[in-house]
């Protein structure tokens, strides 16, 4: 059984590689999720760039500026840490 993670307002399915901010799932490309997992599950373990490039990419060789697309579109998921009250370090 996978797991769920929840992520202040935020609820990882693991199982689906769905996010939902309440019961609603949040559009993010299938990549970010990815990476969004890796870094949970790994949670306080640093994750090098090249392994996040492994698991959004594998077998692909794409320029490294596609995984800071990837990381800002969870920051902006994630929101100003001054209006949502949290900090996420992506």
């Amino acid at each position: 059984m996978a797991a769920t993670y929840i992520l202040g307002p935020l609820r990882l399915d693991a199982e689906t590689d769905t996010l939902f901010r309440g019961g609603e799932p949040i559009s993010l490309g299938h990549r970010a999720v990815a990476l969004l997992r890796v870094l949970v599950e790994q949670r306080g373990i640093p994750v090098s760039k090249d392994a996040l490039m492994d698991v959004a990419w594998a077998g692909l060789t794409v320029e490294e500026s596609n995984l800071a697309v990837q990381i800002g579109a969870l920051r902006r998921v994630f929101g100003d840490p001054k209006r949502t009250g949290s900090v996420v370090y992506l």
